[in-house]
């Protein structure tokens, strides 16, 4: 899909970073008028399984199944092709090479998304990893490797959007979480942005979650961030 066709219901990926499978399917059920693309982490994937998966579908909304998988790759390779055919348009893995070319091997259907460096990770994570260079670099570094090995994109921070899309061009998908309305909380997050300046730097999906689902009108808190988004887009 090129990223301008890209519908705006479908631009927020809602995190269902919840404990409970009943929880996450009440708030589909009341999201999926205004949200049409919902991700499932290991936390919830571990609690509900397929199931969630399963009724997400029903809904006629898209998964991205967020499992960062990194394994040897026959492992990878066996995992990705248990996606299949369960109606999942993304999936994630750490971006590491024989990892991503073990995803794609898998021929799924799923799109794959290589994690380059999370968003909780900082300078003090850098030096911990004597890596000689700066986060950015190291995203780059990543992003680059994954794409040329055909990987389908890639989630990073906002923060290096613009980076990417000036270094590596436009054909790839850019998920970023760690968006935050102006204002709210940043919780565990270090490098975060708005969801119109993530937008504007290139990305093509924002992932948020509590953010939303802390919002005392969540109807509003979306409507404004989709708006925000369309102006950027503009």
């Amino acid at each position: 899909m090129k990223t301008a066709t890209i519908p705006l219901e479908e631009r927020i990926i809602f995190a269902l970073d919840v404990a409970d499978p009943r929880e996450a399917l009440a708030l589909v059920n009341r999201l999926a008028g205004q949200i049409r693309f919902f991700k499932v982490g290991l936390q919830l994937f571990f609690a509900g399984g397929w199931p969630v998966i399963d009724h997400i579908v029903r809904k006629n909304c898209k998964v991205m199944l967020d499992l960062k998988l990194y394994d040897i790759p026959a492992t990878v390779r066996l995992a990705v092709q248990q996606f299949a055919d369960r109606g999942i348009a993304l999936t994630t893995v750490h971006g590491y090479g024989p990892v991503v070319e073990a995803a794609l091997a898998a021929e799924s259907g799923v799109q794959i998304l290589a994690v380059t460096v999370l968003t909780s990770f900082g300078a003090e994570q850098i030096k911990e990893l004597n890596y000689q260079g700066s986060v950015d670099d190291l995203v780059l570094q990543r992003a680059e490797t994954v794409l040329k090995l055909g990987c389908h994109g890639v989630v990073c921070s906002a923060r290096e959007a613009t980076l990417l899309r000036q270094r590596l061009g436009q054909d790839f998908l850019m998920v970023t979480p760690g968006i935050r309305p102006a204002g709210a909380d940043l919780h565990d997050q270090k490098r975060v942005a708005t969801p119109g300046q993530a937008i504007a730097d290139g990305a093509d999906y924002l992932v948020i979650g509590r953010p939303i689902r802390d919002a005392t009108d969540t109807d509003a808190c979306i409507k404004a961030i989709q708006r925000e988004i369309a102006a950027a887009l503009t």
